[in-house]
């Protein structure tokens, strides 16, 4: 379960609709209406990646306190662009410390959102507004008598105007799925087996990646792969589980998109010359859509 909150006009909502409604950054902006009520979504594209979206209208941080009980993730979203900041991290620290005395195990993202036009020309700037935030928050929470080390905060930056919410999210998701070392340790193997340089587990519908191997995550090979879902959606939108796709870039490199449940793809990264021997990489990928399947069985 995800608790999606934040400033009214922050772009939570927004985020919600293009990342699972498919609806492109500028429909956004005439297409969204605020948010009145809490309002349910649930997420069932893969039976490895099932959870529920509660969007909170904003300034409304969850009156009850059960609503942060069981495996729940707080997702804040920080209107980058509305300084100053002080009333809305107050806000958040608030929701922290509610949220801690009732489930101590929560987890907690802030999506430090809207880091695009002219004030965030640089990553430099977009750095230093994250560290702004996360030193605010951190004084907050020490002044609420919340230590640190008693709560883990993720911070992401975030713009819907590029791939660095889908980036985000799919981190966020990552963490929902209570078979992810299992799901790590297979792309490892099939990664090291096959000569690969990575491998991605893709929903398709929202083209967040689930999992990948244990090898550093580099956001332009996941926005190729994510680009490459696209293609492969729109040539053949009758994805099956027999869909498969090759996509050969100008630097030696293969994109071999390869279905391994309904509704998740396998995106893998190698170079040329590795991908001859396709036999047996289809054989290893074989043996990972049993795995996944008896991974899926509840």
């Amino acid at each position: 379960r995800v608790l999606l909150m934040g400033p009214r006009r922050g772009g939570k909502t927004s985020i919600q609709a293009i990342v699972f409604q498919k609806m492109s950054p500028h429909e956004t902006l005439f297409r969204l209406e605020a948010t009145q009520q809490t309002e349910r979504a649930l997420v069932d594209h893969t039976s490895l990646c099932r959870f529920t979206i509660l969007d909170f209208p904003g300034d409304d941080y969850g009156g009850e306190t059960m609503v942060f009980d069981g495996p729940t993730t707080l997702l804040f979203v920080v209107d980058a662009q509305d300084e100053p900041y002080d009333h809305v991290l107050q806000s958040f620290s608030n929701v922290v410390t509610r949220a801690l005395s009732v489930n101590p195990q929560i987890s907690i993202e802030v999506f430090i959102h809207k880091v695009d036009g002219e004030l965030f020309l640089s990553d430099e700037s977009k750095y230093d507004c994250r560290r702004d935030v996360m030193s605010q928050v951190s004084e907050e929470l020490a002044d609420a008598g919340v230590g640190m080390d008693a709560v883990q905060i993720r911070y992401h930056l975030t713009s819907i105007y590029d791939h660095s919410v889908y980036e985000a999210f799919s981190r966020v998701v990552q963490r929902l799925i209570p078979q992810l070392p299992t799901l790590e340790n297979l792309l490892n193997v099939l990664v090291s087996t096959c000569s690969m340089e990575k491998a991605y587990l893709f929903d398709v519908v929202s083209k967040l990646y689930i999992s990948t191997d244990s090898g550093p995550v580099d956001t332009q090979s996941v926005e190729l792969c994510s680009d490459m879902i696209d293609v492969v959606l729109d040539v053949n939108s009758a994805y099956d589980r027999e869909s498969a796709s090759v996509i050969r870039l100008s630097n030696g490199m293969v994109l071999y998109l390869k279905e391994v449940d309904t509704m998740l793809a396998l995106v893998c990264i190698t170079r040329s010359e590795n991908f001859r021997k396709k036999s047996l990489i289809n054989y290893n990928i074989g043996c990972l859509k049993k795995a996944l399947l008896a991974l899926a069985e509840p």
